[in-house]
């Protein structure tokens, strides 16, 4: 049974020939799309490597994803646009990446050892979970789209950076003698604290370039007056409340409030419980 050829460009179905080198395209137009795609997917100007791709590692491919992750965020980033960003098609960057998800784990990784462990034991268990606690929340601060992909969660998912970040967080227990379930519970609840409020912040991140109006800790009085919220009598505890408590918003005070709130619990959880857990000089103190 013969195949019938078609156009290499536009599929359209081709005459077989007679002689001579079978028919690829239909038409000189189809020809010269075909050549000018070509030209695109590898610039003249850019110098080789052996992949036919202008020096191309999976360092350089991982930094230019996280550039453009943390100035437009994470709907920004493709693998076209990733290639554009290094001076080459898109094509070439999947000698060395095969896909974009894989390229979003390999940034996780690559952002999250870019802010060091520490590399000494705390000095109590309230000591090692604020030094947690400040280092993911510069990480977010950092990266803020890196969030959703290390959100606490009950599907399993390996990553040996954030697995080395957990181990480094568990490392605060030592000296507590828990169980392992102890442990985690706490463990739950402080990373659901820190990472709650981190999405406030992600979340006024993207809001703020979607809207690519002034952030919220700027309005001004006039546009208060305007805001429903503050209509005398409508809501009165709420706007008391949002008038004390976040009129200017300090989400960085209001952090490390609710953070020593977190451990105040868990100290006085252990306390309950009848387990030591020793002097707690550093209270309220911001430790990295």
């Amino acid at each position: 049974m013969s195949v019938q050829p078609a156009c290499a460009s536009c599929g359209k179905s081709l005459e077989p020939t007679d002689r001579g080198r079978p028919r690829l395209y239909c038409s000189r137009a189809c020809q010269a799309k075909v050549y000018r795609a070509r030209r695109a997917e590898a610039p003249a100007s850019a110098p080789e490597d052996n992949d036919g791709a202008p020096h191309l590692t999976v360092e350089r491919i991982v930094r230019a994803g996280i550039a453009i992750a943390d100035a437009e965020g994470l709907d920004a980033l493709s693998m076209r646009r990733v290639a554009m960003d290094l001076g080459t098609g898109a094509m070439s960057l999947y000698r060395h990446v095969a896909s974009k998800d894989d390229l979003v784990t390999l940034m996780v990784e690559a952002a999250m050892t870019d802010v060091p462990l520490p590399d000494s034991a705390p000095r109590n268990w309230r000591h090692g979970l604020e030094r947690a606690a400040y280092r993911d929340w510069d990480l977010y601060h950092r990266h803020p789209w890196i969030l959703p992909r290390v959100m606490v969660t009950t599907r399993a998912h390996f990553s040996p950076a954030l697995a080395a970040d957990s181990e480094s967080a568990f490392s605060a227990f030592d000296e507590l003698d828990l169980e392992p379930a102890e442990a985690f519970r706490y463990m739950f609840m402080f990373a659901s604290y820190v990472q709650g409020v981190a999405l406030t912040y992600v979340s006024d991140v993207e809001a703020e370039r979607q809207s690519r109006i002034a952030p919220t800790q700027g309005t001004k009085a006039s546009n208060e007056e305007q805001n429903p919220l503050f209509v005398p009598g409508a809501y009165p505890r709420l706007a008391r409340a949002m008038r004390a408590g976040a009129t200017p918003w300090d989400l960085d005070a209001l952090f490390a409030s609710g953070l020593a709130g977190v451990l105040d619990g868990i100290a006085a959880d252990l306390a309950r419980r009848g387990i030591d857990s020793g002097p707690d000089e550093h209270r309220n103190e911001k430790s990295r």
